[in-house]
């Protein structure tokens, strides 16, 4: 017979290999890429819930639904350069809904350091070619993209993301 020390040691392994699990298939529900600069053929992301009834512009209600974030993985940019093109951009589906912003911070030398901040993006627009605070050598950087949705009914920022990609500069 188990002791209970020993069950609850056995229900932690399982709870950690359940989270394990997770979070190593969780960057392929990323991968929803609006990396096309018209962004057509769009074909996922991911969605997080929201709080609240959204209005479109004509007054009409729709039911509630969840933000659409852009996924992306890995992406490949010119090294020593400031004007890069990141596939940033509000997919179609929150047309009406929400709008973004996008804050790009990568690890320079242990540290996280914010290299581009956009404005509010509109569903279905893309931001193209960014500016960089400062450009990358070559190599290959970690970052993250942070987005956070605001509701275009009242403008009040609602659940946020973090994307984490893999930036090489070529």
């Amino acid at each position: 017979m188990k002791s209970s020390g020993e069950k609850s040691t056995s229900k932690n392994k399982i709870i950690f290999a359940v989270l394990l699990i997770v979070f190593a298939f969780l960057p392929g529900f990323c991968a929803g890429l609006c990396f096309a600069p018209k962004n057509k053929g769009f074909s996922g992301g991911v969605e997080f819930a929201a709080d609240g009834e959204s209005i479109s512009e004509s007054g009409e209600e729709f039911p509630e639904r969840g933000v659409v974030i852009p996924g992306i993985t890995a992406v490949t940019i010119p090294a020593n350069e400031t004007e890069v093109f990141l596939g940033l951009c509000n997919p179609a589906e929150n047309s009406g809904a929400y709008y973004l912003t996008f804050e790009l911070k990568v690890n320079i030398n242990g540290n996280y350091e914010t290299l581009y901040s956009s404005g509010l993006v509109e569903a279905g627009k893309n931001l193209g070619k960014i500016t960089l605070s400062r450009p990358l050598d070559f190599g290959e950087y970690n970052a993250v993209v942070h987005i956070q949705p605001y509701r275009a009914d009242k403008m009040t920022a609602t659940n946020n993301a973090d994307i984490v990609l893999k930036i090489t500069a070529k």
